[in-house]
């Protein structure tokens, strides 16, 4: 009996000992269940953290709305959409406007003609007619000019000049004080030709019109030339920007 009275106290002390650790333990549980909490809510302020993601599409290769309207600003010139863009494509207008002023034409009124550059070669004189823009503002000189001998009361003796093809027809925009150039060709005295074919006489102007105009410009010649009718005396180019 002795010894069953033993063990029911050992239980017993056991069975105390097992509840006061039991006990024990509950704080740490607490702070368990604190630490889950934590770490659901990281977990729910996850989406918030991870919003940017949307924006950044490089790499699908898809550009983000902020990317595209930049490069609407960058391609103005293109037109494209965007506060940016729309100023590149007006300004772009505004230049190809510019460009396309039309500058109108020289008028005799306007232009100052002389003769400069003789040069003798066989059986030829060539020099060129220059022509100067005497006005306050640009105009432009396009084509060929019309060239003839004439007499003092302003008839004219001979043919009048003859076009040549050796060069294409520019357009010559002249400023202000601006020169342009047409290159001359005359038969230098009586060449080859007969004394009857020549004609040989004393011219004392040369009649120019400037290209596209009726008004012409008597300038001083005094020279020995042919003037016969089957004489092609004179042969003119288009008129160019240098000498």
């Amino acid at each position: 009996m002795r010894t069953r009275t033993v063990r029911t106290g050992t239980l017993v002390v056991m069975l105390a000992t097992a509840g006061l650790a039991l006990a024990a333990c509950g704080p740490d549980d607490s702070n368990a269940s604190d630490s889950s909490s934590a770490s659901s809510s990281a977990t729910a302020s996850a989406p918030s953290g991870t919003a940017t993601v949307p924006n950044d599409d490089s790499a699908d290769g898809t550009a983000n709305p902020a990317t595209t309207g930049g490069g609407t600003g960058t391609s103005g010139s293109g037109g494209t959409s965007g506060s940016s863009g729309s100023s590149g494509g007006s300004g772009t207008g505004g230049a190809t406007a510019s460009a396309g002023t039309t500058v109108a034409g020289c008028a005799t009124s306007q232009l100052k003609a002389t003769t400069a550059n003789f040069s003798n070669g066989a059986g030829s004189t060539g020099f060129q007619i220059v022509f100067q823009n005497t006005g306050s503002s640009p105009c432009t000189l396009s084509g060929y000019p019309g060239v003839s001998f004439v007499k003092s009361g302003g008839a004219q003796l001979g043919k009048a000049a003859q076009r040549t093809a050796d060069t294409p027809a520019t357009r010559v925009t002249l400023i202000p004080n601006a020169h342009a150039y047409a290159d001359v060709v005359t038969v230098n005295g009586q060449a080859g030709y007969s004394a009857a074919q020549c004609d040989l006489t004393s011219v004392p102007a040369l009649r120019v019109y400037p290209p596209n105009q009726k008004a012409s410009l008597d300038l001083p010649w005094n020279k020995q030339e042919c003037v016969g009718s089957s004489v092609q005396n004179l042969r003119v180019g288009p008129v160019h920007s240098n000498k």
